[in-house]
């Protein structure tokens, strides 16, 4: 592995898992029987403009190092227990605080030449990787759940009750060690995997982005923002009008999503919006409301709780995990970065 540290003036204002062998199934009947698509958005008053992005350009910019941990392709990335790191390129790496190294994939599991493969990784809660997404190509789309053991890379479908058939159709969700996880395929069910069991809920007719945030489980599409349980999908920010979103932060009160080159903000039950302080804008993460960073084709933002602050960094950036703000990992076209403080 090799290590170089790039100092990076950033303009900113300041800075499945493994399932029991007998998992017991929620057995309480959806209210619905058929999936239900979201409701329609709500009629929204047009939205007031937010201040241009480059407002505090007086501001003293920070400096951030940052430490090239892979020279590889990075399309995301998961942090574990402890130091644990787990890292999606070509092949997946894994690691901690002593190092990392390469967990090739057989060639049994490689995306073919005509397949465009949406897979993100994560963590296990038996401290192993897994690869969880959808691989699409002109015959339509096929699942993909991979588990790692101690014997290598497997087909790991059968941890996940009748989502492990050979029906086609894509998978998505999260997975890790907090509760809940959450497997769903479009048109079929949710399996919501917690630690004291399942729930099964219906899943709706396409897929959404989800992030997990302090224990509650967040959807979003074109329609707006939305949270689940056992009867499915219920909208609970109903969207302004934006093309598919691409990206998204939220907690109970407020969220954050990029959508057509846009950056929309919903506080205190309404929406602004601005352009995007990067270019091509793919990921977010934040610690708390007032400490948000967003990356993408353009670089690195954050957000201070009053402005975003951009810099191009080290190129084109497709995730982005942390720990807290002092701990945080990008990884673009170039390779797997660590930002330290």
């Amino acid at each position: 592995m090799t290590a170089r540290w790039f100092l990076v003036l950033l303009s900113l204002a300041n800075g499945c898992a493994a399932v029991p062998t007998s998992p017991r199934l929620d057995t309480t009947p959806a209210r619905t029987s058929v999936a239900p698509a979201l409701a329609p958005p709500q009629s929204l008053a047009a939205l007031p403009v937010a201040a241009p992005l480059n407002s505090a350009a007086s501001e003293p910019p920070l400096q951030l190092a940052l430490r090239q941990e892979l020279a590889v392709s990075v399309s995301s990335i998961a942090l574990g227990d402890g130091s644990r790191i787990a890292v999606l390129a070509d092949p997946p790496y894994i690691g901690d605080a002593r190092g990392l190294h390469a967990l090739p994939l057989p060639g049994s599991f490689q995306p073919r030449s005509n397949e465009n493969a949406e897979l993100r990784i994560f963590w296990g809660r038996d401290n192993e990787p897994r690869i969880m997404g959808t691989r699409r190509s002109s015959t339509g789309e096929i699942p993909v759940y991979l588990r790692h053991t101690s014997a290598g890379w497997r087909d790991g479908r059968d941890e996940i009750g009748q989502l492990g058939s050979a029906t086609r159709g894509g998978l998505w969700g999260v997975l890790g060690s907090a509760d809940p996880e959450l497997v769903c395929r479009a048109g079929a069910v949710c399996i919501i995997k917690r630690t004291s069991g399942w729930t099964l809920a219906p899943a709706g007719p396409a897929s959404l982005i989800v992030e997990l945030r302090e224990g509650t489980l967040w959807g979003l599409d074109v329609h707006g923002i939305a949270t689940i349980d056992a009867r499915g999908w219920s909208l609970a920010v109903p969207a302004p009008t934006w093309p598919r979103p691409e990206a998204f932060w939220a907690v109970a009160a407020e969220a954050w999503v990029v959508a057509g080159g846009e950056l929309f903000h919903y506080l205190r039950g309404a929406w602004t919006s601005a352009r995007a302080p990067i270019a091509k804008p793919a990921a977010f993460w934040g610690s708390r409301p007032d400490s948000i960073w967003l990356v993408g084709e353009g670089g690195v933002a954050h957000f201070d709780g009053r402005v975003w602050r951009a810099s191009s960094s080290v190129g084109s950036l497709h995730a982005i995990a942390g720990r807290s703000d002092a701990e945080l990992w990008f990884g673009g076209d170039t390779g797997l970065f660590r930002v330290q403080q």
